[in-house]
């Protein structure tokens, strides 16, 4: 697994990742208009916003030649948690899952979360997207606050709790 530091230029590759990850994790618990109206300009104007910002670490993740997919460390999103530091996004295209790449890059953030001071950071997950939840769970991950039973089951957050040592 390569990890590299996103730069803005790498905007639209990571646009174009979300969207297929998007449909890939996203089909059957999204409204299907969220993802048949996913706006790749508007994404890759918000992945430039976020690696501009020194607060957030945008990284890559390339295997066997391939952008397999992204996470974004950085400082909590609003309403997230009193945390100074969060996993905001992580994702694998699914052609990368269950070979072990994930706890790999879970090890590299666990990392990045020590290096910059912290002993706690949290991450928020979709409540219906039980195969991310078994994987944070078995990450150490505690549920610290629940957000259920929207009508757009794409609002339904779980927050989860992660110590490092």
């Amino acid at each position: 697994m390569i990890m590299i530091e996103a730069t803005t230029g790498f905007a639209d590759r990571l646009a174009k990742l979300k969207r297929r990850v998007w449909q890939e994790t996203y089909t059957g618990i999204y409204p299907a208009a969220k993802l048949l109206e996913f706006d790749e300009a508007r994404y890759a104007e918000k992945f430039r916003r976020l690696i501009a910002d020194p607060a957030n670490q945008v990284v890559l993740l390339r295997e066997d030649g391939q952008d397999a997919g992204y996470f974004v460390l950085g400082k909590s999103r609003p309403g997230w948690s009193e945390l100074p530091i969060s996993v905001n996004a992580l994702y694998l295209i699914s052609d990368f899952q269950h070979r072990g790449l994930g706890r790999q890059v879970w090890q590299e953030i666990e990392r990045r979360v020590k290096q910059a001071g912290f002993t706690a950071f949290g991450c928020r997950c979709n409540e219906h997207n039980e195969r991310a939840l078994a994987f944070y769970r078995r990450q150490g991950g505690v549920e610290i606050a629940r957000e259920s039973g929207h009508a757009d089951c794409s609002e339904d957050q779980i927050s989860l709790l992660f110590h490092v040592e």
